[in-house]
């Protein structure tokens, strides 16, 4: 369920708010973010890709300068600069970027104060990303989610004990030189057929709303991975899903807009700034929700009383009020709706006891039409299916235009069949148990011609 509302900063920013409550929030983190958290008055600073491969060259005395960078990639400087320190200290290639990496690793021993680290850590916190992966080897994330979280390294699998949210360090993490990507070869493996990580981020961002921070979509990995996670698969998904990339500017756009990619760009003068945005609106919406979910308990609670029952019978606008907090929170009221459902059938039965009683059948077949016909084949649990097909295969005997039968329920069926959905037909005549129900639908089948 992509973003399909207008784009507006509102919107954006509430489907973002959305995807957190639901539980799918990812974050993806370039070195952006190192930067942004790392930004003080000191003058303290994280290093972007490219001044840490000089920063690095620095260090191994090669000439950063004389290198000519027009048309190549990071990893391809990187390689040349590993072959020059190996010819310039007389040692195998394979050494030299052993060192290479070594000095990376040093070079990337960033660690947010105390201020920068409780002002971002109650961002993340309100967050609660279920899985971050970054590009940068430094550990500062891991310190904004001290005790949350679990380091991995390119050969670890995307995975993590329950409550702890994985990093994954795409390109390597500094506690760890050997696994550091940084060059040419690097990046070779990477792309070989059925490479982990690359089928693992595909579906990571397919399954999940990913919010970018810090990174420009710059690394030809990650792009294949997110054109894969876009045509992996076609099926629309009832999980809010898509990709919002935060974008710094000097003059930022007010409105969000989609690029060549798809993607969703909302600007933003500073990250920071962005996170601050987000989370004001986020902890409006969580409360929110808290606040509907509480309603809901209530709600289930007033759903056992014969008040509630009696309602739902005679009362079609009530009805459909309760279907549509059904269909919205489903999982949240389903076992007792169900409890619920069965006792407004069980009441039917009885008011249809007396002689002559025919009006409990046509009761009895308006609410579970009702139920077949508003609530989505895909949004409806198997055990209310299945209750439903029972349920309806039962009434039928009972419906018809014959002497003694349910002419009101004759009509009623005559009226609502031919707005239930075609997938539901199908699905309810495929039922053999219920030989009654497969009866009665053989008209529509034969109609829509699905036999």
């Amino acid at each position: 369920m992509e973003l399909e509302s207008e784009l507006t900063r509102e919107n954006v920013i509430n489907f973002l708010s959305s995807s957190v409550i639901y539980g799918n929030l990812g974050l993806f983190i370039g070195a952006g973010f190192s930067k942004a958290v790392l930004h003080d008055e000191s003058g303290a600073a994280a290093l972007s890709w490219g001044e840490l491969i000089e920063a690095t060259s620095k260090e191994l005395g090669i000439d950063y300068t004389s290198i000519n960078k027009v048309g190549i990639s990071y990893p391809e400087i990187s390689t040349i600069i590993c072959d020059q320190y190996a010819i310039k200290e007389g040692i195998e290639y394979e050494e030299a970027k052993s060192k290479f990496k070594s000095i990376v690793c040093g070079l990337t021993t960033w660690y947010p104060n105390k201020e920068q680290r409780e002002e971002f850590s109650e961002y993340l916190e309100v967050m609660d990303p279920k899985w971050v992966i970054t590009t940068n080897y430094d550990l500062v994330i891991e310190s904004l989610l001290t005790g949350r979280c679990l380091s991995l390294s390119p050969e670890d699998y995307i995975t993590s004990p329950k409550n702890v949210i994985p990093v994954y360090h795409l390109h390597g993490i500094r506690h760890n030189p050997e696994s550091i990507i940084i060059t040419q070869e690097d990046y070779v493996k990477l792309f070989r057929p059925n490479e982990y990580r690359q089928i693992k981020l595909a579906l990571t961002i397919k399954e999940s709303t990913t919010l970018i921070l810090g990174y420009g979509l710059g690394d030809v990995n990650v792009l294949s991975a997110v054109d894969w996670s876009n045509n992996i698969y076609e099926y629309s998904n009832i999980y809010p899903h898509d990709i919002v990339q935060v974008v710094r500017s000097a003059n930022p756009n007010a409105e969000p807009y989609r690029d060549k990619n798809n993607i969703i760009i909302i600007e933003t003068s500073e990250i920071k700034d962005f996170l601050a945005e987000f989370n004001q609106v986020l902890v409006e919406n969580i409360h929110f929700n808290l606040g509907r979910l509480a309603k809901i308990e209530e709600l289930n609670g007033e759903l056992t009383t014969e008040e509630y029952i009696t309602k739902f019978i005679s009362d079609q606008k009530f009805r459909f009020s309760i279907l549509k907090i059904l269909a919205d929170f489903e999982i949240h009221m389903i076992s007792q709706f169900i409890d619920f459902l069965s006792r407004c059938i069980d009441k039917t039965w009885e008011n249809s006891k007396p002689f002559g009683a025919f009006e409990g059948y046509n009761q009895n077949l308006t609410i579970l039409l009702d139920i077949i016909i508003n609530i989505e084949f895909k949004k409806m649990p198997p055990a209310l299916f299945e209750f439903v097909a029972y349920s309806l295969d039962r009434v039928f005997y009972y419906v018809g235009s014959e002497s003694g039968k349910s002419h009101s329920a004759a009509r009623t069926w005559n009226g609502k069949r031919n707005l239930i959905p075609q997938e539901i037909v199908l699905e309810l005549h495929k039922q053999k148990q219920f030989p009654t129900l497969r009866v009665n639908l053989n008209p529509i089948i034969e109609r829509i011609g699905l036999v």
